[in-house]
């Protein structure tokens, strides 16, 4: 699969400059957290003629799940996220539901363009990584950042985090592209500070 049978938009969505990604297969399309950024989203699918088929959600929080509701209201969409974040919807709108509990490991298909599920709990117990192999991308939420990692709240949460970075850091090839939920894109290869979190217990 080449490159170009898969289309990845950036959005960067104020007030807390969240990160929104649009990406398009053929003529389907997924969204990869939706944040602040529905005018470009809409504008996005409107202009290349490409239907919504699922609303991925790294994680729960609020303003990475901003226009969730406008989204799926006025676009559809299948909203897709871990059961351990389904609380946190609550809080954005209590009427809210997920359509499909993405479990690890599972895949999704996006066109021609296959989507693997990471649970990597630690920032929330939910959080969730989305890996296409085929283009050497990884979309890590507030997981993985640029030289850091999502905030944590507690040793316990330390724990899960340090265990799913250390799994990233195993299983994703060095040179795939990190597009996280914040600040900018990234590789694998240029976070060599992974490879120390192998020394921590």
């Amino acid at each position: 699969m080449s490159e170009a049978e898969l289309m990845i938009k950036r959005f960067v969505c104020p007030p807390k400059e969240n990160n929104t990604y649009v990406l398009i297969s053929g003529d389907e399309a997924a969204l990869v957290d939706v944040a602040h950024c529905y005018d470009d989203i809409r504008n996005t699918l409107q202009e290349l003629g490409a239907s919504l088929k699922y609303i991925l959600v790294t994680h729960g929080h609020i303003s990475h799940i901003h226009s969730l509701s406008k989204v799926k209201n006025n676009m559809g969409g299948t909203i897709c996220l871990h059961k351990s974040d389904t609380e946190l919807l609550k809080e954005l709108d209590s009427n809210l539901e997920p359509d499909f509990l993405l479990k690890d490991n599972s895949s999704l298909k996006l066109g021609n363009t296959i989507i693997k599920v990471l649970h990597t709990p630690g920032h929330t117990m939910g959080s969730l990584c989305f890996h296409i192999r085929e283009v050497k991308a990884l979309f890590t939420g507030d997981t993985l950042l640029k030289g850091e990692f999502g905030k944590i709240k507690g040793p316990h949460s330390m724990g899960l985090m340090l265990r799913s970075l250390k799994r990233l850091n195993s299983v994703i090839p060095p040179k795939t592209t990190i597009y996280p939920g914040h600040g900018p894109m990234t590789t694998m290869s240029k976070e060599a500070w992974l490879d120390t979190l192998d020394n921590l217990s």
